[in-house]
């Protein structure tokens, strides 16, 4: 089940730096343990999804929130037309323009461990856990995101594109941190510190909503960023 949260006019007017504003919270025990996966938007609303895992291992879309100042709420069963066709393109690796492609690369390696024989310490390194896989997600020459893992980041899980205008991308570093740069990689610039996943530009290129997860995943936290006048220029 998706979840809408409508934004309010009053809601879209803030200070000319780049502050963030919690908009909604939502619980471990609301997302039956599972994630928030997708924000997408629908003119001036926001469309929220949360995963979980079924018994049988298969994933369902779930999830109830709770509304905060200045928000409309109300359960959906899918995506509408819209908020479906903005998260295929803020999730494209390429930019709408054309001028930026994003590329992942992995490393893998078998860390060795102890003074033993090459026989015992890849023994031992395949009993404690394997290959180790490193991701470097790039566009052009800029490091957007580095993880470690069996798996990179999805796409759109760690950018998003902008509107065609302004042809920029925002997202979050391997600290967590939110970014913005333009569209070919040049002039990245930090907007905020913090733990952000999911960026999602706003339709008329004012707003970018990111998610949180606060204390270890029993909660998280949707808010949404003013950008500064001066990325919303060329």
């Amino acid at each position: 089940m998706l979840f809408t949260a409508v934004l309010l006019s009053s809601s879209l007017t803030f200070a000319q730096t780049a502050e963030k504003r919690l908009i909604v919270t939502i619980s471990s025990k609301e997302l039956k343990g599972g994630v928030v996966s997708e924000i997408t938007w629908d003119g001036g609303t926001l469309v929220l999804q949360g995963v979980f895992a079924n018994p049988d291992g298969s994933l369902s879309a779930q999830y109830w929130v709770t509304p905060a100042d200045n928000i409309s709420l109300k359960p959906q069963q899918n995506h509408t037309p819209v908020s479906a066709a903005y998260w295929e393109t803020k999730s494209r690796t390429a930019s709408p323009t054309g001028v930026g492609k994003i590329t992942t690369t992995t490393d893998a390696k078998l860390p060795m461990y102890g003074i033993a024989n090459q026989e015992q310490r890849m023994q031992d390194a395949a009993d404690m856990g394997g290959t180790q896989k490193h991701h470097v997600i790039r566009l052009g020459k800029l490091v957007l995101h580095e993880r470690n893992g069996p798996a990179p980041p999805y796409d759109g899980e760690v950018w998003s594109w902008s509107p065609s205008e302004l042809n920029r991308i925002a997202y979050v570093d391997k600290a967590g941190d939110l970014w913005v740069a333009k569209a070919d990689g040049s002039d990245p610039e930090r907007l905020l510190k913090g733990n952000f996943t999911l960026p999602a530009w706003s339709d008329d290129g004012r707003i970018i909503a990111v998610a949180e997860k606060k204390n270890n995943g029993t909660k998280w936290e949707i808010s949404i960023v003013h950008v500064p006048p001066r990325f919303r220029e060329q």
